[in-house]
């Protein structure tokens, strides 16, 4: 594997604004203090002040800029209100600069998307923070009068592109019916929703053009997130020697910077990412099913409450 750390060490981005959201904790809180080591000015954004705080000092630290911003913002993302209230407040932030990266890690098993037994409330927050989130901070972004994404601005998406044969419900498009009746099952349902952000990459990217959105797979990285008491238990017993063979968080941190920040992989234009720096192989109906990547696009402007 390529020395990332040398790479993104010659990178500089002193002139940017990186916003991370999800970021007080694992990769996302690697990616913040990464960016800030390399003059980013800096953006954490994520619902524990404590942790929040925290990832700020380190930031702070390592910075290689007296004058960068580096700061955190508290949303709770499980609620339409927090994201839209989180982009006004994300806007103000970036001023007139704007924002040229945007980072979105924020998920996992703390979100509620696989409580067990599974609840409405649970899975309605759970594909708030997983999916809607996803889509509605990046698109009420753009679609101001002065876009807060700039001109070749990146957005990245980390989670786990290149779902196949995944079946999208539009008539129980949270699965919310499914779980009412006790038909909610975790892996096959859940991992519908992470095909909807291959499905949005491809959308974002020919609706705005003047940007690039990526959806990014970061493997296995040794984080606290595969003992959340969320997950079922035979995960939990297994994380220890999954996560002996996973590199670090500040290790995968320099591999995501490069993957989005670099002239080089910029000028492959890929949208579908893992670990390793390779190009994922996507179900066919992310390029081709355009009626289905506009029926998930149109779905998720009613539940986020906007229109075109």
């Amino acid at each position: 594997m390529p020395n990332y750390h040398a790479l993104t060490s010659a990178l500089g981005f002193a002139a940017s604004n990186v916003v991370v959201v999800g970021g007080t904790a694992g990769i996302g809180a690697a990616i913040g203090v990464r960016f800030a080591e390399l003059g980013a000015s800096v953006l954490i954004v994520g619902r524990n002040q404590k942790a929040g705080d925290e990832v700020v000092g380190q930031m702070k630290k390592g910075s290689t800029r007296e004058d960068a911003k580096l700061e955190f913002l508290r949303k709770d993302l499980g609620s339409v209100e927090e994201i839209k209230a989180a982009v006004e407040d994300i806007a103000v932030w970036a001023g007139d600069a704007g924002v040229h990266y945007l980072v979105q890690s924020q998920g996992g098993p703390a979100s509620g998307m696989v409580s067990s037994p599974m609840t409405v409330e649970a899975l309605t927050t759970g594909f708030n923070v997983q999916i809607l989130s996803h889509f509605l901070i990046p698109y009420l972004l753009l679609s101001r009068p002065e876009p807060v994404l700039r001109k070749g601005a990146q957005i990245c998406n980390i989670a786990r592109p290149g779902e196949k044969g995944r079946t999208i419900d539009m008539d129980d498009f949270y699965y919310l019916k499914a779980t009412e009746a006790g038909k909610f099952k975790l892996f096959p349902n859940v991992f519908s929703f992470v095909f909807m952000l291959d499905l949005l990459a491809h959308e974002f990217n020919i609706r705005f053009p003047d940007t690039h959105t990526t959806h990014i797979y970061p493997g296995a990285v040794a984080t606290g997130i595969f003992q959340h008491t969320n997950l079922p238990w035979w995960i939990r017993v297994a994380a220890p020697v999954l996560l002996f063979f996973a590199q670090s968080a500040a290790s995968y941190a320099n591999v995501l910077v490069w993957q989005i920040g670099s002239d080089e992989a910029k000028a492959l234009k890929r949208t579908y990412w893992d670990q390793y720096s390779r190009e994922v192989d996507v179900d066919q109906r992310v390029w081709n099913d355009t009626q289905l990547r506009e029926g998930v696009w149109e779905k998720l402007m009613h539940y986020g409450g906007v229109r075109a």
